[in-house]
């Protein structure tokens, strides 16, 4: 694995992991840590990357609307508010797209 910002390959892999259980890694040139989302648009998303995926997906294929995915995912135990999924498609449409 390469690391984005100084671009060294010289990384080890820490023994914890992140809140949504990514692992955790270290650039032994200049130290800093990063997971696997530090470079993305979702790095600092509380869901994980695929749940997120899969939203905006179905309203962009299925043309569902803001609230509706709301309730299908607060059947299956995933909580989030209507405006999120609007900052992710925002976020994510332009990259699918």
């Amino acid at each position: 694995m390469e690391y984005v910002d100084c671009g060294s390959a010289e990384v080890t892999e820490r023994r914890d992991r992140t809140a949504q259980g990514y692992p955790r890694f270290r650039c032994r040139s200049c130290g800093r840590g990063f997971n696997e989302r530090s470079s993305g648009v979702l790095n600092r998303a509380q869901y994980p990357s695929d749940v997120i995926a899969l939203v905006v997906l179905w309203r962009l294929r299925y043309r569902l609307t803001l609230r509706d995915l709301t309730e299908m995912f607060l059947i299956r135990g995933i909580v989030f508010s209507h405006e999120v999924v609007r900052a992710w498609e925002a976020k994510l449409a332009p990259l699918l797209t």
